[in-house]
């Protein structure tokens, strides 16, 4: 009697581990497929970040900046229908939270130059906070201080923003175009019509 039993036990063991082996080895394949496709698109996020650290004005960094919020979100728990978050992922959500409040409070503080000096603090937390949620081992100064921006760039971005100036002084708010008389070369040629 109980190796007739001990044979069913057997037989059922094996149909269900036929069964239900595959359904679970493809379950992990899209749990780690899953868990790869994030992290892929978080690197993205920090290598975007960190390439353009030195221009905050960059439209790449400004979207990279607004991803933060999806990209960190967390997990939605189906069953009882909330997210859940890891320690790592609220410290970059959190850091995001005060960097983003901080860009809009630039009337608060007595000068430009504080008002920078705290962003650059803030930003600078967030950026480690991505970092170390990617298992890079980088500290705030090597962030802050180790990325390299030509001289040039600055000089083209203020040319830019002058004439960008310039041509709103001019077409929204109705100040005069100077013209300047530029004297003719001493050898130039005239062209008789």
């Amino acid at each position: 009697m109980f190796d007739s039993l001990n044979i069913e036990s057997k037989d059922i063991i094996m149909t269900a581990a036929v069964i239900l082996g595959p359904i679970f080895a493809v379950q992990a394949q899209k749990t780690i497929e899953a868990f790869q496709e994030t992290r892929k698109r978080r690197m993205a996020l920090f290598k975007t970040l960190m390439s353009t650290r030195a221009e905050r004005l960059n439209r790449d960094h400004v979207q990279a900046l607004n991803m933060i919020d999806i990209e960190f979100y967390g997990r939605l728990l189906p069953f009882i229908k909330t997210r859940y978050q890891t320690k790592k992922e609220q410290a970059i959500t959190h850091a995001w939270k005060s960097y983003n409040s901080h860009l809009n409070q630039k009337d608060e503080y007595d000068s430009l130059d504080q008002w920078i000096k705290k962003g650059d603090e803030l930003f600078t937390g967030m950026l480690y906070s991505i970092s170390q949620s990617l298992n890079y081992d980088y500290d705030k100064v090597q962030l802050q201080r180790d990325c390299y921006r030509p001289i040039a760039h600055g000089n083209i971005e203020s040319i830019q923003l002058a004439i960008l100036t310039g041509l709103d002084d001019i077409v929204n708010k109705g100040k005069p175009l100077n013209v300047i008389n530029i004297p003719y070369p001493e050898n130039h040629v005239e062209i008789k019509k």
